[in-house]
């Protein structure tokens, strides 16, 4: 869809490639120097890449992983940008795979052919339900996957992991046993603010927010946000602000925004603010 008249989108097309339902798709990151992409997956256990062809009205699949080994894919999810073009993928058999791009090469005279790196990493002992990407990298980690530090939820809970650099092996971080016991609907890693990491997660009705301990290093829960309806995607904005899909018979999306004594005000996007 065109969208730029949002009172009236444009159809330009669909994009007929999976064999079974789409569970999640995802834009690439502006910044990422891949030009306009989108990411997605599905029951198939299929990741397509789709790139524009010269008529708008067309779109062709630039790349595809078959993760069908490790079941249907869950979740999708974008690295930052500094990162380079790598997206990582939720599986539902209790594995995260990170794709990454590492360059081109000429096939022919005028032909270039991708190539594409995936490593798999099994962190979860049932199925994944979310996966994202903490934005705090080193200034040399564009093109590589070892140093990235990722979250995942799952029904097992909340996981918290940085890839190493031997192919297909992760280092998981501490995350408080008592508060994580439970299946973990969704998780967003916030964008780094120069002060400290915050993860927000989903359990049922309640956005929880965590954070690293600076004594023990292992992930607290700091507050949570009772939105007393189901919760189902969370996405951070500009300005440390907290997007939030939910709603049981109609979605709706409410914006949570930190006070400065750090209670959560939520902003119904039709205007209604409380104060948490």
């Amino acid at each position: 869809w065109d969208v730029q008249a949002a009172e009236d989108p444009l159809f330009l097309c669909d994009l007929d490639g999976h064999s079974g339902p789409v569970h999640q798709v995802a834009w690439a990151p502006v910044g990422t120097g891949a030009g306009a992409l989108l990411l997605t997956g599905g029951s198939d256990g299929r990741v397509l890449l789709w790139g524009p062809c010269q008529d708008p009205k067309r779109w062709q699949i630039v790349h595809e992983e078959n993760l069908s080994k490790h079941g249907e894919i869950r979740a999708l999810s974008w690295a930052p940008v500094n990162v380079g073009a790598a997206f990582a993928c939720a599986l539902s058999d209790g594995s995260v795979t990170a794709t990454i791009h590492q360059g081109t090469v000429r096939s022919g005279e005028t032909d270039v052919e991708h190539r594409w790196q995936t490593q798999s990493f099994a962190i979860h002992k049932g199925e994944v339900h979310a996966v994202s990407w903490s934005s705090s990298v080193g200034p040399d980690s564009r093109g590589k996957l070892a140093g990235a530090c990722l979250a995942s939820a799952g029904t097992d809970g909340l996981r918290v992991w940085s890839i190493l650099e031997v192919q297909g092996r992760s280092k998981q971080e501490a995350v408080d046993d008592s508060e994580n016991k439970e299946s973990i609907r969704d998780v967003a890693w916030k964008p780094w603010d120069g002060n400290y990491d915050t993860l927000a997660s989903v359990k049922g009705h309640e956005v929880i927010f965590w954070c690293r301990d600076k004594i023990s290093s292992k992930w607290v829960v700091e507050s949570r946000v009772d939105l007393e309806e189901e919760v189902w995607h969370l996405e951070w904005q500009a300005g440390s602000q907290l997007l939030v899909s939910c709603g049981s018979k109609e979605y709706r999306s409410i914006l949570l925004k930190q006070q400065l004594s750090g209670k959560w005000d939520t902003i119904d996007m039709s205007g209604e603010v409380t104060a948490q």
